[in-house]
Parts: C-alpha cells; structure tokens; sequence
C-alpha cells in the first residue's frame, strides 16, 4: 500500500508533501436513497468536492435499544465503500449528539426517556455505556476503510455544538 501522509508548513496543507487545498461537502447518506448514492457522490466529487462529511445519525440506526440497522439507506460500510471507489475521502461525524435538524438531535426516542433518569451529554456512566455500545457498533462498520487501513475515512469528529 503508498504512503498516504498529511501534514502542513506555515502556510498550507500537503498531502503526500505536496501542497493540498481540501474542499468538504456534507451529504448525509442515510437520508438518501442507497440506489442513488454513487450517481450523487460523483456530482459532488466533479462540483469540486474532495472530501464528504457524512453524520452517523443515531436515530437512524438504533430506533429500537439494542437493535442496529446498517441496511439499505443506513449501510454506512456501503456508503463508505462508495466513497472510496468514486475517490472521495470521508469526515465521519458519529455524534452521539449530532443535531442535524433531526429529531433530538439524533438521539433515538429510547434514549431521550431514559435521558429524564440519566444526564445525556455528560461522563455519566449509564450514559456513556450506551453511546460505547453505539460507536462500537459504527466502528465494526468501517473496520478496514480508515485512511491507514487504504480506505477513505481521514477523521472523526465526535459531539457536535458541545457547550
């Protein structure tokens, strides 16, 4: 596998020491129909995109505690497999809190009633048992697609809007 390295000077980006300007776009894949995915994907990349910024919205994937859905428009490894082919690099934003204009910010229902017993946003243990459960879940799905792996996926952001 080649080298793939980030770094910077004074003034700029490179990539593999070269000068690198990245322009990111944001598609967010599981409001999408799958079908659809590569056609938008090389929209994106030929409008000038090289990197796509893609929430992990949490409602979406565990609607039921315990139950995860990575099928059809929720196949997040689909997703970043397509990126990958199209030559797009991938900002994952797993939340847990992503708002996103969605429905308590992306936490799922179950979540939000057991958020009137437990802190949501905090180091509280209840808490972080759960969002453990759902970024492990996530990261089963891009095993093998982070950037030093050869894949697309060249950060993470976790949170969003925190504090």
């Amino acid at each position: 596998m080649e080298e793939r390295m980030f770094d910077y000077t004074s003034t700029y980006l490179r990539m593999n020491q070269k000068p690198w300007f990245p322009i990111m776009g944001e598609f967010h894949y599981s409001r999408y129909q799958d079908e659809f995915w590569e056609e938008e994907l090389r929209k994106i990349q030929a409008g000038g995109v090289t990197i796509v910024s893609t929430y992990v919205i949490w409602i979406h994937h565990e609607e039921e505690e315990g139950v995860f859905d990575f099928s059809g428009c929720c196949d997040l490894r689909k997703f970043l497999q397509l990126c990958k082919k199209v030559g797009l690099m991938v900002f994952l934003r797993p939340g847990p809190w992503v708002h996103g204009e969605v429905r308590n910010g992306g936490f799922p229902d179950w979540l939000m009633e057991k958020g009137k017993r437990i802190r949501l946003r905090s180091d509280d243990p209840a808490y972080l048992r759960s969002v453990t459960r759902f970024w492990q879940a996530i990261f089963q799905q891009a095993q093998g697609l982070f950037w030093d792996q050869g894949g697309p996926i060249i950060g993470i952001q976790i949170e969003n809007e925190y504090g």
